[in-house]
């Protein structure tokens, strides 16, 4: 027989958006707001460039580690995948080529539980191609988690005795 054990699976604050394989083709982030009243949902970069308070970052040095206030109200989420990750969180947006703000790719990167340049080290790809890449991806963490659950709660005790 075997003993299910209640988890509290609440998030503790909000959670950002999965990084999709369109994300570098999308054209310019914009307000969630303005995207739901389009009839659209949100993208990551629409909240990365309009919900984190994180700063332009014009003086083109960006911090050495993950600041408290970049984060909002996604501080306990951003802290926990730190922890899990042993990474500190890249930061979330840099500046595009017009001038304005966009997801950094580092950051989807870091999001999907990837070590540090796992695809954006990668020579010869544009961010759109790192974009694409990790949208496609799978949270390796999670996967293995889905499995290993299935494989202790959803297996036919015949099964296992047959081995």
């Amino acid at each position: 027989m075997q003993t299910r054990v209640k988890r509290d699976l609440t998030p503790a604050g909000p959670w950002l958006k999965t990084p999709t394989s369109n994300l570098g083709q999308s054209g310019a982030a914009q307000h969630p707001d303005k995207r739901r009243a389009g009839g659209h949902g949100p993208t990551l970069d629409d909240e990365a460039v309009y919900l984190l308070p994180y700063p332009n970052g014009e003086s083109g040095v960006e911090p050495l580690e993950s600041p408290a206030e970049w984060w909002g109200d996604y501080l306990p989420a951003i802290r926990r995948w730190e922890a899990l990750t042993g990474q500190a969180a890249p930061p979330p947006t840099e500046v595009g080529p017009r001038g304005g703000r966009r997801l950094a790719a580092p950051f989807a990167e870091w999001l999907m539980g990837l070590p540090h340049q796992f695809v954006t080290g990668v020579d010869g790809l544009s961010r759109s191609q790192q974009l694409k890449i990790l949208g496609n991806g799978v949270v390796w963490q999670q996967a293995f988690h889905a499995y290993a659950y299935l494989m202790t709660t959803h297996i036919p005790e015949e099964a296992v005795a047959d081995e």
